[in-house]
């Protein structure tokens, strides 16, 4: 059997995170729509993002993540990642926006793990427990002139399954 290795649950994350924003209509997809690619593009990028992307964005509100921690318990089945998210905007109303929702969304631990098992992609992938770790005040951004910007911590606990001899399936 091959692995997919390329299953990662901060893609999970990020599609699910993308979804309720648009959703609750803090994030127009038409804003983000690139004719270069002839389709949308997810402003929620990895910390390493080109620089066509830093142009595409350019005065558009925007998140990047990054994972800043990952290990795993006494069970070594289940893994224990952080992972920060720096929401970007020149309108602090729509950094509290994002920040209120993204608390909303993942307060509830295991309730929050849910909600991302039932709109996950993969059946490779079980979240068992997200949370808010924390989250910092709204400053102006130090990476981009003119935007605030205000960092959201999570702690997500999950699991991959596994073959017989506890290898990734």
């Amino acid at each position: 059997m091959t692995v997919d290795y390329k299953i990662d649950a901060m893609f999970e994350l990020r599609k699910f995170l993308w979804n309720k924003l648009k959703e609750h209509n803090l994030f127009d997809q038409e804003d983000y729509y690139s004719d270069n690619l002839g389709s949308e593009i997810i402003p929620i990028m990895p910390v390493q993002q080109l620089p066509e992307m830093d142009q595409f964005l350019n005065g558009k509100k925007h998140i990047v993540y990054d994972k800043i921690g990952m290990s795993y318990e006494e069970n070594w089945l289940i893994c224990c990642e952080k992972v920060l998210f720096t929401l970007y905007s020149t309108d602090i109303t729509e950094i509290y926006e994002m920040r209120n929702l993204m608390v909303d969304l993942f307060r509830r631990m295991d309730e929050s793990a849910k909600d991302v098992n039932s709109s996950r992609g993969t059946d490779k992938l079980i979240f068992h427990s997200i949370h808010i770790v924390e989250t910092s005040p709204i400053d102006p951004s130090t990476e981009i002139q003119g935007f605030l910007s205000t960092d959201v911590i999570l702690e997500v606990k999950y699991s991959r399954v596994t073959d017989g001899v506890g290898r990734f399936a």
